[in-house]
């Protein structure tokens, strides 16, 4: 899978244990209350991380919720034969609006946006990591990757469907932004994440069947929230 592929710190071996949460004793009993390691993947489709995830890691503490502005594609996922809702928790949720979540303020050790903001309008994107934000426990960390400026994708975009600066719309009605790494330096900084890697993923794809070069440009990414407020 994609996001254990390009993020060895999802490995069993390298996720951050007993980090304090802030939830309270009030918030005692929801989905995933008793682990010790709990995980949100946004935009989880049909389930193509978090399989793989809870599949590597077989830690009783691992906690794993899965969420997608797409009915159809959280009921796909439940129906999965790996579904089991002792270790996983899928639901619908549009990240762009007030978070609607089982779980409370200050309780997750990581979120995943992979290939998430990018879909989302610019107007929005900053509400997504304040979000995030107000989620994570301290000393929790947004894993990220997603499309960069000048990725070949962006320069095949014909005229027309560029919607804003860097922004456009593809023939199926998804929309797609590409990201400067200092773009999302300054999103996450803006509301207290501090930067711990940013890394511009330059890669020449080459398809021998229709002789094509296709020069890719992604960044990944990974940001924490101070254990100290601020």
């Amino acid at each position: 899978a994609l996001a254990l592929r390009e993020f060895p710190e999802l490995l069993p071996e390298n996720m951050p244990k007993g980090l304090p949460s802030e939830a309270t004793s009030a918030d005692a009993s929801y989905p995933g209350s008793s682990a010790t390691m709990r995980i949100l993947e946004v935009g989880c489709g049909v389930g193509n991380t978090v399989f793989p995830i809870l599949e590597v890691n077989r830690d009783p503490g691992l906690f794993v919720y899965s969420c997608d502005f797409s009915a159809t594609a959280v009921s796909v996922l439940k129906d999965h034969q790996e579904y089991d809702p002792r270790r996983c928790h899928a639901f619908v949720c549009d990240v762009t609006q007030d978070w609607t979540v089982p779980f409370p303020e200050g309780s997750l050790d990581v979120i995943t946006l992979i290939f998430v903001l990018s879909a989302i309008s610019p107007e929005r994107m900053q509400h997504v990591v304040d979000s995030a934000y107000r989620y994570l426990k301290p000393g929790g960390s947004v894993i990220l990757r997603d499309y960069g400026r000048y990725d070949m994708a962006q320069l095949r975009f014909k005229r027309g469907r560029c919607l804003a600066e860097n922004f456009y719309v593809r023939g199926d009605g998804t929309r797609v932004y590409f990201f400067t790494q200092e773009e999302l330096t300054a999103m996450f900084e803006k509301r207290g994440f501090v930067e711990e890697m940013n890394h511009l993923d330059r890669r020449l794809q080459v398809n021998r069947g229709k002789l094509l070069q296709m020069f890719r440009v992604w960044i990944q990414a990974r940001f924490r929230k101070p254990t100290a407020p601020s």
